[in-house]
């Protein structure tokens, strides 16, 4: 059996474990039991990733390079929100329970060869969400604003695929005719899944549902369910409206009022969560670059820096959920935090100079890339719209790194607990060393992106 197999496989052993170890047992030894089985299952996946294995689950869902990808950034990524969730939930073992079927959407939308399996893959992770924010009685208002999200995100996509039905004949992820049903149809998927992906004007609820909930939940939707709605996106615009051009014109400006709408309204938040939160809506205005340009090596810019954001935010908000659990929420906060824990402090410097894309970071890596595919693509407006835009977002990441070297009196050493300062070291290293060293990442993103444009009008 080849071992692409074996990622599914394991992937639905986990939601087993994590049902055995709800029922039978306490937190520390489902902690545990949940610990192992995702790095088992990121290191199948990576090896699989490395190995090329490839194989096909029926006709509706296909193990691939691009796919693969996505399974093990998304494997890796799981592993670090259920340290941190370990440490900071009250109600862990339900979070591993909701997280391990959610992972499991996640994957079903990165194999998917059909509009069905995208669309019950996109449920499976957001309904497990809502549930995971309604165990912390503080996080109801972000639990109904994110199920109105989701609400109408489901009502756009079924109502996209449809038209797509009604046009095409088929929910094969197969290039379609162009058409007024089809037409209407791109621009009703990138509504619906805009709503994942953060993208202005759908994000409207999504700072405060950043904010709204527990830091360690805030890691999982901005770091895997944020890309998981990416890795939709791609899929369906990539190989379904290839041949759209006035709707990849659309994502372009998408693109641009998603950077400028995040960075600014970004400049006025003095709360860290909501900070970061706009950041995030700014980063998917980058991402989306790579996507307008229709290009393999637009695609592959993008995956990198979706690789690149997902593990600096999840490094940040498991600094944010220390500081949260010691009541610590704003920029001014942090005053003195590099004399109470260097580590923290330097930490979430290089996480934040990450972000606006500091030379030896994935950051800069994946806005190189971004801006490169702009400028190969005649659209050199957009490359430079991107950079403004990232200059400007110096303003805000520069405040709480000023703050955490501001001195404050009273300061005293503040100890970091072993499980977050493994996170944070963890991405800390994914940062640097794929900053530094940024070809093995190039190079499966390269893999991703060859395979999407390969199959664009071929069924598995």
């Amino acid at each position: 059996m080849q071992i692409g197999y074996f990622v599914v496989a394991f992937g639905v052993f986990v939601v087993l474990a994590n049902i055995v170890g709800r029922l039978l047992f306490g937190k520390k030894v489902h902690f545990e039991i949940n610990l192992i089985s995702l790095l088992v299952l990121s290191s199948i996946s990576l090896s699989a990733t490395l190995i090329g294995s490839y194989a096909n689950l029926g006709i509706v869902l296909s193990i691939n390079a691009f796919s693969l990808f996505f399974m093990t950034i998304f494997s890796f990524a799981m592993v670090l929100v259920n340290v941190i969730a370990y440490v900071y939930s009250i109600d862990y073992q339900d979070f591993a329970l909701l997280s391990s079927f959610a992972l499991l959407g996640m994957y079903i939308v990165s194999m998917s060869t059909s509009l069905i399996t995208i669309f019950l893959g996109l449920e499976m992770a957001s309904i497990p969400a809502v549930f995971m924010l309604l165990l912390s009685r503080k996080s109801l208002e972000a639990a109904v604003k994110f199920f109105i999200m989701a609400s109408i995100a489901v009502s756009l996509f079924s109502f996209a695929m449809a038209l797509v039905y009604g046009g095409a004949n088929s929910l094969s992820l197969s290039g379609v005719q162009r058409n007024s049903l089809t037409i209407l149809a791109s621009v009703l998927f990138i509504a619906a899944i805009g709503f994942d992906a953060s993208i202005f004007p759908f994000n409207i609820f999504i700072p405060d549902v950043y904010q709204g909930a527990p830091a360690y939940l805030t890691a999982m939707l901005g770091g895997l369910n944020k890309k998981m709605g990416f890795a939709a996106l791609i899929q369906v615009m990539i190989i379904l409206f290839i041949s759209f051009k006035s709707t990849f014109l659309v994502i372009a400006l998408l693109s641009v009022f998603t950077m400028i709408y995040g960075n600014i309204v970004a400049m006025k938040q003095n709360n860290l969560k909501r900070m970061l939160a706009y950041s995030s809506i700014a980063q998917a205005g980058y991402i989306m670059i790579g996507v307008a340009t229709t290009s393999q090596f637009g695609i592959e810019a993008s995956l990198v820096q979706i690789v690149s954001h997902m593990f600096v935010f999840i490094g940040l908000f498991g600094i944010i959920a220390w500081l949260e659990f010691n009541n610590r929420k704003s920029v001014d906060d942090i005053i003195g935090l590099g004399y109470e824990n260097r580590f923290a402090a330097f930490s979430l410097t290089l996480f934040m100079l990450a972000l606006v894309g500091l030379p030896f970071t994935t950051g800069f890596i994946g806005k190189f890339l971004l801006f490169t595919s702009a400028i190969k693509a005649d659209m050199v407006w957009l490359a430079i719209i991107g950079i403004i835009n990232s200059v400007m977002s110096i303003y805000y990441y520069a405040r709480p790194i000023m703050a955490s070297y501001e001195m404050r009196a009273g300061t005293g050493k503040i100890r970091l607990d072993f499980a977050t300062k493994a996170v944070v070291f963890s991405c800390l290293m994914i940062t640097l060393l794929l900053g530094i060293y940024p070809q093995p990442l190039i190079h499966v993103s390269n893999l991703a992106a060859t395979y999407l444009f390969a199959h664009q009008y071929v069924l598995p």
